[in-house]
């Protein structure tokens, strides 16, 4: 089959683009495109700041850098998410430490308070596949315990946990801009945050440090990276805040047809999104038995859909050699020296996300797919389980 294409960018954004260009000045130091971003993206979501990085994985390291966190401090992190969540832990010195996820792939507070020690200093709390954990009752925890909550909102874009959008709970709430992503500027980051400390912290980190407010001699009171944002992908990124409320409802009507497919496939399991609020589907995940898996993938892919078997195929921290093998700095290990003697992963317990991840099959979905793509994929998926089917 051959789907329809994905186009986000429409005439708006060309226009903002010939607009950046013809300024001569791509950089946002100087340009309007990511001030207006940021200000749009800040009133979307009813936060006090937006501030905007080159990429998701830019915009979370900002936020971790944000907070200051003292060397070899504990963050408890999903084990299903993108290496994102984990290298900005480690570039910062801290220790992902990682807890086990529910039925509907979700963080909870049984399952992070597990993981809690008395050197955990935060919670990076991950709405996967733009399904909602209960953030409200993770802050109410980190509150409690004195810790930073950290939304992962990269995969979940307008996705509202009860009559608040998921971004607004945490100290912080992080989305990527990356090309897949309900709103994209190819790459592209933003976190939000009501704290007028942390905003100024982040500011400064994603501009090197640089405090430009001085008139004189260049200051930079804080260590920092060069995180900016250009211009272009700020004019590309703008008008999709207007368009952003129907892309998500768009990638619901989707699934829910699927849903009805997957349904009656013989061996195939609907995923149930988390209680709380409407999952806004970056991607369409359903199960089939793990022995399964492979050649169900295997016979979508021959059919022309887009799918991904196992999404990332085993908890994050045994795919990244930087934390299973402790490769990271030079033959230093850092940081994991600083968790003390023969630290390593090897007895995390995440039975929940391991079965999930030998059943789950991933559907790339998006939202110019047309309802005649839609019916072509969901018999795709009949076709395949039926395959297999005893």
């Amino acid at each position: 089959m051959e789907l329809t294409q994905r186009q986000p960018f429409g005439a708006e954004a060309l226009e903002n683009c010939a607009a950046a260009l013809a300024s001569g000045s791509l950089s946002s130091v100087n340009g309007p495109f990511t001030a207006r971003l940021e200000e749009g993206f800040a009133s979307f979501y009813g936060a006090a700041h937006a501030v905007a990085a080159s990429s998701g994985t830019a915009a979370l390291h900002t936020a971790v850098a944000s907070l200051r966190l003292e060397p070899g401090t504990e963050v408890v992190v999903a084990p299903i998410t993108d290496a994102g969540s984990v290298v900005p832990l480690l570039y910062e010195g801290l220790i992902p430490t990682f807890c086990d996820v529910d039925e509907h792939l979700a963080m909870t507070v049984e399952g992070v308070e597990a993981a809690l020690t008395e050197r955990t200093g935060a919670i990076m709390l991950v709405h996967l596949f733009g399904g909602v954990s209960d953030a409200a009752a993770l802050r109410r925890l980190a509150d409690e315990r004195g810790l930073f909550l950290i939304e992962d909102c990269s995969q979940a874009h307008a996705t509202r946990l009860g009559d608040r959008f998921v971004g607004t709970f945490g100290h912080l709430g992080a989305f990527s801009m990356q090309q897949t992503k309900h709103m994209t500027s190819g790459d592209g980051g933003v976190v939000i945050t009501d704290d007028d400390e942390l905003a100024a912290r982040m500011r400064l980190f994603r501009d090197k440090g640089w405090d430009r407010s001085s008139p004189h001699a260049r200051a930079y009171p804080h260590l920092g990276l060069n995180y900016r944002i250009t211009e272009l992908q700020s004019a590309v990124a703008l008008p999709q805040l207007a368009t952003l409320p129907a892309v998500v409802a768009r990638r619901r009507a989707i699934a829910a047809r699927l849903d009805e497919a997957v349904a009656q496939a013989p061996g195939a399991t609907v995923w149930q999104p988390p209680p709380g609020g409407p999952a806004s589907y970056w991607c369409y995940p359903f199960y089939v038995a793990p022995e399964r898996r492979d050649a169900v993938a295997a016979a979508l892919r021959e059919a022309g859909v887009p799918v991904t078997g196992g999404y990332i195929g085993a908890p994050i921290f045994e795919c990244l050699a930087a934390t299973h093998e402790q490769r990271t700095f030079g033959s230093s290990g850092h940081p994991f020296p600083l968790a003390g003697e023969g630290f390593s992963y090897a007895d995390v317990a995440v039975p929940h996300a391991r079965a999930a991840l030998d059943r789950v099959v991933v559907v790339w979905i998006h939202e110019h797919l047309t309802d005649a793509d839609t019916d072509a994929i969901a018999a795709a998926i009949t076709e395949a389980c039926n395959r297999g089917a005893a």
